[in-house]
C-alpha cells in the first residue's frame, strides 16, 4: 500500500515539475519579441502586435502645427518601429514656419509660381523639373509628404482658390498633375492629390453641399483625379471639406470606396483636409484612413482661416473611437485596414528609411546655397515659360532699341529696397511660401537687372492712385515706352467679389495711353494676377498685354526676360477670360444658396470653353490662347485610319506638321480637340483630348503625333453607369487655341456589325 502510495506521490511530483517547466501561454506571449515594421511583408504582423489604443492613435494626426512648423505629422509607435512622418504644404513651394504659426521661425524655401502658371506652360517636362526641385527642398527640411497638387476644376473665375488649381479643363489639369506627382515622387517624397472632390469654392466651404449630376461629376470634376491616380500613383489623396450630393467628402463611400479604391484601384492613404471630418466613425468606415491634423496646438487666438474649419469639425479623440469599436459601432477590422494603408505609406518615406537621421530641425536650419540658387534658376525659367502674351499690336514687344521705361502701378513701383513687397509673387493660405524678402525680385529690380533705366512719375514713388495728366505727360516725354502693372491678391479662405477693374486703374491706363500715343510711343500692361479679370473696358488702350500671373520670387527677372525678348513667350491660357462676369456658365449659381448651404452645378458639363463654344459666346481671350514673337503654320494633318469600330480598343494616330515661319526660335503648344457632328446625347461643341509643346528654330518643321483612344471619344452614360462610345461622324480639330483651329479632319465610329 505504502509502495503504491509512494509511486502515486512520485508520479504527481513528476507531473507538477513538468507543468512548472512549461511556461504559461501568457508568459510566452510576454516573452515573444514584439514585431517591427521592416517592410510591406511585416505590416500584418505589426498590426497584430498593436494594442487597440495604438491602432486608434495611428489613424489621427498629432496636431497642428506639426514639427518644425509643418502642417502636420503622423503618430509614432517607436517600440513597433513606426516613426512619425512629416506632412508639409504646399502647391507653390515648401511652407514651413511663420504664416499661421508665428511662434515658429520662418524657413527660407523657394517661392515658386502659382499652379495656374505651371499649367499655363502646357509643358509636362518643365513641370516635372519644377516638381523635382520641390522634392529636393522637401528632403532638405525632412518632409516626407508634400500636400499637393490641387486638381479641382476652375469652375468660376471668382473661386478664391483658382490660383492653386490648374485649369477649367480636366484633361489639362490631369496631365499637369500627373507630371507634378511623378516629379516630386521621383525624389523619394510623397504627394497628396487634393481636394477630393468637387471643391470649387471657398464660401461656406466647410458646410456647402454640392448638387451635381453624375455625368458632370464623371466628365468634368473627376477625370483629373482619375488620370493622376492611375498614371502617377500618388502616395495619398486628400478628401475635401464640402459635401457632394448630401454626403461630406470625408465620409462619402461612393467617392472614397466605390470610385477611388474599387474602380480606380487606389491603394494609398486617404487623409482628410485639416479639420474636415464631421463624423469620425463614418469617415473611418467609408474610406478616410487618416484624420488630420488632430488638435490645434498653436497659441490662441486662432488665425481666422484655421478657426473657420476648426469650428465646423468634430473632435476625433482616440477615446471616442476606441469606445465605438468596443461597443460595436465601428469594426476593429476597419481600423486595421486604415492602419494598413498608413503603414504602407510610412515604409516608403525617407524618415522610415533612415534618410533623415541627420536633419537639423532647429530654427537655424536653412536650404543650402546650391539648392537656393537652383530653386531661383528653375523658378525664373518656368515663370517665363508660363506667362501668356494676350495682346501684341504692331509688334510692341519685345522691346527694341529702348533704354528708358516709364513705370506705373502700385505693385510695380514699390521696390523691395524700401522694405516693402510690391510685386505679388503668390497666393495666400496653405500655398503661401514664407520667403526672405531679399530673395524676391520686384518688377523694377528685374528691369534694372536687364539694364533698363526706370522712371516713375518725376522720380517719386507715385503709384496707381493720383497720377495726374501732367505726371503721365512727364513720363511719356522722358521715357521710350510706358508700362503699367495691375495686381490682384489671391488667397485660400475667401472667394473674390468680382472680376472688375478699379476705376482709378482704368483711368491710369487711359491717361498713360493718351500721353504715350501722343508721342508716337507705346504702352504695355502687365497683369500680376491669379485668376481672370475684366479686360474689355481698357484693352484697346494698351498696345501689349502680358499675363504674368503670380510668378514666384523671381517675378521681376522673369517678366523682364519676356519684355526684353530674352525669352520668347509660349504660355497659353488654361482658363477662359470672359468679356464680363454675366457670361460665365456658373453665373447665378456661384457660390450658391447660403441659407441652405447648397450650390447647384446647374451648368452641368458646360464648364469654361465647353460653354462658350457651344453657346457661341465670344470670350475676351479664349482657352488655349497665347501669342508668340514668331509665327507658326499647321499643315498635313493625317489620321492612321478614318474609321474606328466600337468593339476595338486600339487607338488611332493623328499627325500634323508644325513649322516656324518667323525669324526667331519659339515654342508652340499644339492642341487637339474632338467634336461629334450629330450626337444623340448632349455634348459640348469641342473638348480637349491632347496637346504637346514643341520647340522650333526659324524655318524648322516638326511632326506632332497624338493618339486618339475610344475613351477620348466617349461620354459617361448615367443610365448604364459607364463610359460609352456612340457611332457617328467626329471632327478632329487641331489648332493654336480652342478658337484658333488650323487643321481639320473627320473620323467615323462604326458599330460592331
Amino acid at each position: 500500500m505504502n509502495n503504491r502510495f509512494n509511486k502515486i506521490i512520485n508520479l504527481c511530483m513528476i507531473v507538477i515539475l513538468l507543468l512548472l517547466a512549461i511556461p504559461s501561454r501568457a508568459s510566452a506571449v510576454e516573452r515573444r519579441p514584439l514585431p517591427k515594421l521592416v517592410n510591406e511583408a511585416s505590416i500584418n504582423e505589426v498590426i497584430k502586435g498593436m494594442t487597440l489604443d495604438e491602432k486608434v492613435r495611428l489613424v489621427i494626426g498629432i496636431g497642428y502645427p506639426g514639427p518644425n512648423g509643418v502642417a502636420g505629422a503622423t503618430y509614432a509607435i517607436p517600440h513597433l518601429g513606426i516613426p512619425s512622418v512629416i506632412l508639409s504644404d504646399g502647391p507653390a513651394g515648401i511652407r514651413i514656419g511663420g504664416n499661421f504659426t508665428p511662434d515658429i521661425p520662418i524657413k527660407t524655401s523657394t517661392a515658386f509660381p502659382i499652379p495656374s502658371l505651371l499649367s499655363a506652360t502646357w509643358d509636362v517636362n518643365q513641370v516635372k523639373e519644377v516638381a523635382k526641385s520641390f522634392g529636393k527642398e522637401a528632403r532638405e527640411y525632412g518632409v516626407d509628404v508634400l500636400l499637393a497638387p490641387g486638381v479641382n476644376i476652375q469652375r468660376d473665375p471668382l473661386g478664391g482658390r483658382n490660383f492653386e488649381y490648374y485649369s477649367e479643363d480636366p484633361f489639362l489639369a490631369g496631365t499637369i498633375a500627373t507630371a507634378f506627382i511623378k516629379g516630386v515622387q521621383s525624389m523619394g517624397v510623397g504627394t497628396s492629390l487634393k481636394h477630393f472632390a468637387v471643391n470649387n469654392q471657398e464660401t461656406n466651404r466647410t458646410t456647402i453641399n454640392v448638387v451635381i449630376s453624375e455625368r458632370a461629376l464623371r466628365e468634368i470634376y473627376l477625370p483629373a483625379f482619375e488620370m493622376a491616380v492611375k498614371q502617377a500613383k500618388p502616395w495619398t489623396v486628400m478628401s475635401s471639406y464640402n459635401a457632394v450630393n448630401g454626403s461630406f467628402s470625408t465620409q462619402n463611400k461612393y467617392l472614397l470606396t466605390d470610385i477611388l479604391r474599387k474602380e480606380w484601384g487606389f491603394d494609398g492613404v486617404v487623409m482628410s483636409d485639416w479639420w474636415a471630418v464631421k463624423n469620425s466613425f463614418a469617415a473611418l468606415a467609408f474610406g478616410n484612413d487618416l484624420i488630420m491634423p488632430g488638435v490645434y496646438k498653436g497659441k490662441l487666438p486662432m488665425p481666422d482661416l484655421i478657426k473657420d474649419v476648426y469650428n465646423n469639425a468634430s473632435a476625433p479623440t482616440p477615446d471616442l473611437i476606441k469606445a465605438a469599436i468596443q461597443n460595436g459601432t465601428l469594426s476593429e477590422n476597419t481600423i486595421d485596414s486604415c492602419a494598413r494603408n498608413i503603414l504602407k505609406m510610412i515604409i516608403k518615406t525617407p524618415t522610415f528609411k533612415g534618410e533623415y537621421r541627420n536633419i537639423d530641425y532647429s530654427h537655424k536650419k536653412a536650404l543650402t546655397q546650391q539648392t537656393e540658387e537652383e530653386g531661383a534658376r528653375i523658378n525664373r525659367k518656368v515663370a517665363s515659360e508660363g506667362m501668356v502674351l494676350l495682346k501684341n499690336a504692331d509688334n510692341t514687344l519685345p522691346f527694341k532699341g529702348l533704354n528708358t521705361i516709364g513705370v506705373a502701378g502700385q505693385n510695380s513701383v514699390v521696390d523691395v529696397t524700401n522694405g516693402k513687397l510690391g510685386i505679388i509673387i503668390g497666393g495666400g493660405g496653405s500655398s503661401q511660401v514664407n520667403v526672405n524678402p531679399k530673395n524676391v525680385v520686384s518688377l523694377i529690380r528685374g528691369l534694372k537687372n536687364a539694364n533698363y533705366n526706370v522712371l516713375n512719375s518725376r522720380g517719386k514713388n507715385k503709384m496707381i492712385e493720383g497720377l495726374s495728366t501732367s505726371d503721365a505727360a512727364y513720363l511719356a516725354k522722358r521715357t521710350d515706352i510706358g508700362l503699367v502693372s495691375i495686381g490682384r491678391i489671391s488667397t485660400e479662405g475667401i472667394d473674390r467679389l468680382d472680376m472688375n477693374m478699379k476705376s482709378e486703374e482704368v483711368q491710369l491706363i487711359k491717361d498713360l495711353s493718351a500721353a504715350y500715343h501722343a508721342k508716337k510711343k507705346k504702352l504695355v500692361v502687365v497683369l500680376n494676377i491669379g485668376a481672370p479679370i475684366e479686360v474689355a473696358s481698357w484693352r484697346d488702350y494698351a498696345d501689349a498685354i502680358l499675363l504674368a500671373w503670380q510668378p514666384g520670387q523671381e517675378a521681376g527677372n522673369a517678366i523682364a526676360d519676356i519684355l526684353s525678348g530674352k525669352v520668347n513667350p509660349s504660355g497659353k491660357l488654361p482658363e477662359t477670360f470672359p468679356v464680363k462676369y454675366s457670361d460665365v456658365p456658373s453665373y447665378g449659381n456661384f457660390p450658391g444658396d447660403t441659407n441652405t448651404n447648397t450650390v447647384d452645378y446647374a451648368e452641368g458639363i458646360y464648364v469654361g470653353y465647353r460653354y462658350y463654344d457651344t453657346k457661341h459666346i465670344k470670350p475676351a481671350y479664349a482657352f488655349g490662347h497665347g501669342l508668340s514673337y514668331t509665327n507658326f503654320t499647321y499643315d498635313n494633318l493625317k489620321l492612321s485610319s478614318t474609321k474606328m469600330r466600337l468593339n476595338k480598343s486600339k487607338s488611332l494616330t493623328l499627325s500634323v506638321d508644325i513649322s516656324n515661319e518667323g525669324k526667331v526660335a519659339g515654342k508652340e503648344i499644339v492642341q487637339l480637340y474632338i467634336h461629334h457632328n450629330n450626337s444623340k446625347f448632349e455634348r459640348p461643341y469641342k473638348e480637349l483630348k491632347g496637346f504637346e509643346k514643341i520647340s522650333l528654330q526659324p524655318g524648322q518643321t516638326k511632326t506632332v503625333t497624338f493618339p486618339i483612344s475610344k475613351r477620348s471619344l466617349s461620354i459617361y452614360n448615367e443610365a448604364l453607369k459607364t463610359w460609352v462610345s456612340e457611332p457617328g461622324l467626329f471632327k478632329v480639330l487641331v489648332g493654336s487655341s480652342s478658337q484658333d483651329i488650323r487643321q481639320k479632319s473627320e473620323l467615323r465610329i462604326v458599330d460592331n456589325k
